[in-house]
């Protein structure tokens, strides 16, 4: 909702509020007519209204309360990995993990596939335990088999391998289009 401030003629954004929104998405459900129509009649953008109805569909009421939280970096590799393994669009992912907007998950995956999201969620891990202190006898740490694992260590070390994995399946789609894309330039006459 754009408000003009009085004396500037500045317009400024503010948040819709939670009786609007519900309006805005029962008018929708209700009247059976499209995104554009109820979105013009509320003065909103269509793409806005489309997903508040998604995620009120999924989540009730509770997805119209506002959520000013901080996710994990676990919680971020998990939505990602849904997204990605079920190929789900942002917003849908969104949607389904009632999130408040599907542009964050963009950020999300460029700190993914830049290393920064596993990175933060090894820091996040380490934070929260005491390092134990090295032994005078080995510098090397020695290998844990996986049989020796606690059920908590061996899902961080799957997620982790999902993680790994997850990440060289994307750089090898990446490396893949850029060789077709050279092949399709070459093929081209001059």
């Amino acid at each position: 909702m754009l408000d003009k401030k009085s004396n500037t003629g500045v317009f400024c954004m503010t948040k819709y509020s939670k009786q609007f929104k519900l309006s805005a998405i029962e008018a929708f459900l209700k009247r059976g007519r499209g995104f554009r129509h109820v979105a013009n009649q509320f003065q909103i953008d269509p793409t806005l209204l489309r997903r508040w109805v998604v995620a009120y569909q999924q989540h009730g009421r509770s997805s119209l309360e506002r959520r000013h939280q901080r996710h994990s970096a676990e919680f971020k590799i998990t939505v990602l990995h849904r997204m990605l393994n079920d190929r789900l669009s942002q917003r849908a992912a969104a949607a389904l993990f009632n999130l408040g907007n599907s542009s964050q998950l963009g950020r999300w995956l460029r700190q993914y596939y830049s290393d920064g999201l596993a990175n933060q969620l090894s820091v996040e891990k380490s934070s929260t335990r005491t390092m134990p202190k090295p032994s005078a006898k080995s510098s090397k740490p020695a290998a844990v088999r996986n049989e020796d694992l606690s059920p908590k260590e061996l899902l961080e070390k799957v997620r982790m391998l999902e993680a790994e994995n997850a990440y060289l399946k994307k750089l090898e789609e990446l490396e893949e289009a850029k060789l077709r894309q050279i092949r399709a330039a070459r093929k081209k006459p001059s």
